[in-house]
């Protein structure tokens, strides 16, 4: 039991330092979009790379952030029923959805794989313009994706303890 808790506290930790530290990407998304509207607007010079990169930027905030969001229990959550179950039956819930979620993820990382590799063999670039490599960006999914799998195998740990527990509070 003491090595699953130090890897609950290692993924926490993980995700909490990628998660805080990734959610600095979103005044660095603010910057460059004031400073488009100030080059359009003001000194009529539009950019044509920071629509792209803005969008690169938010992918990479939303993939990073995602398995922080997921411990501090941010996402969408409708409780109307969990409430009242009993906390034997919570943590069984609790399993079964983060299982259900586990196999998601799953895909979603392993496709995001297959996508990035294919950028990085090909050397794929978007088709404007300025067109920037797309490897970055696919590669946030699967990193994103693989953070928020890592944060569900240590919900799924901390919850079978729990219920070992007698259901016992968090």
């Amino acid at each position: 039991m003491q090595s699953l808790e130090k890897f609950i506290n290692l993924v926490e930790k993980t995700n909490e330092k990628i998660g805080k530290a990734s959610a600095y990407l979103i005044f660095v998304f603010m910057a460059l979009m004031v400073y488009e509207v100030i080059a359009r607007y003001f000194f009529e010079s539009p950019t044509i790379w920071a629509h792209e990169i803005c969008g690169f930027i938010f992918a990479a905030y939303i993939a990073l952030t995602g398995g922080w969001v997921l411990l501090e229990k941010g996402h969408v959550a409708v409780d109307i029923i969990y409430q009242y179950f009993p906390r034997k039956l919570k943590c069984f819930a609790d399993i079964a959805v983060s299982i259900t979620g586990f196999f998601m993820f799953g895909i979603l990382f392993w496709q995001g794989y297959k996508f990035a590799w294919h950028a990085i063999k090909t050397n794929q670039h978007s088709h404007t313009l300025f067109a920037p490599p797309m490897w970055p960006v696919k590669i946030m999914i699967s990193i994103g994706a693989l953070l928020f799998i890592i944060q569900l195998a240590a919900n799924i740990s901390r919850s079978v303890i729990d219920y070992k527990n007698e259901g016992g509070a968090r």
